[in-house]
């Protein structure tokens, strides 16, 4: 288990440097695709719902969040209801940047196989917990798919969360549920942030 620490280490930077790069090319790409009003409500094929969808997606397919849409309201999706909420009196424009350029760039990138597993349940390992912290708990778990490079840490204190590499949790072990769009693929998180 020791030699998958630098490893991890070593695969997250790259995916880390990917991420940088895609998402410093997007920033000026959707604010100008967004100045032009370059986005229709479209039909995704993988969530099926009508979210608010980037023109000719082929050729800006990183950019795309097929899931919750460009402008994060999932098509009016109950589970986005705190997003709505929270940017009801924003422009359409200001919610597409902060949601696509800022909030989510890149997002599309969970969807590469190579980049992103298939979690197996029989493949789970992990150390520390052995669960997904809830709200506020506090802990740790190292959790990876045996036999693979895939692997992240997670870290938590009553208020913050650190989560770093692909969103494996020590209870995929048991499967997961239908709903979790973990199940087609495992993206990858980095998160730094204040839990409320």
């Amino acid at each position: 288990m020791i030699w998958r620490v630098p490893l991890s280490i070593a695969l997250w930077l790259l995916r880390v440097a990917l991420f940088i790069v895609l998402a410093l090319i997007g920033v000026p790409l959707i604010v100008l695709m967004t100045l032009f009003d370059w986005y229709e409500p479209r039909y995704s094929r993988r969530f099926g719902r009508i979210v608010l969808q980037w023109r000719a997606q082929w050729l800006v397919w990183p950019y795309c969040n097929f899931e919750d849409g460009i402008d994060g309201l999932r098509g009016g999706d109950p589970a986005q209801k705190w997003w709505a909420d929270r940017t009801g009196s924003w422009t359409v424009s200001k919610r597409i940047l902060v949601w696509s350029a800022f909030r989510n760039p890149v997002d599309a990138l969970r969807w590469v196989p190579l980049l992103n597993p298939v979690i197996g349940a029989e493949k789970i390992r992990f150390v520390g917990m052995d669960h997904e912290p809830a709200k506020g708990e506090g802990g740790w778990y190292f959790a990876w798919l045996d036999g693979t490079a895939y692997s992240c840490i997670r870290y938590e204190t009553k208020h913050y969360r650190f989560w770093l590499g692909n969103k494996l949790k020590p209870e995929d072990r048991n499967g997961l549920p239908d709903w979790d769009p973990r199940r087609i693929r495992c993206d990858f998180a980095i998160q730094l942030k204040k839990i409320t």
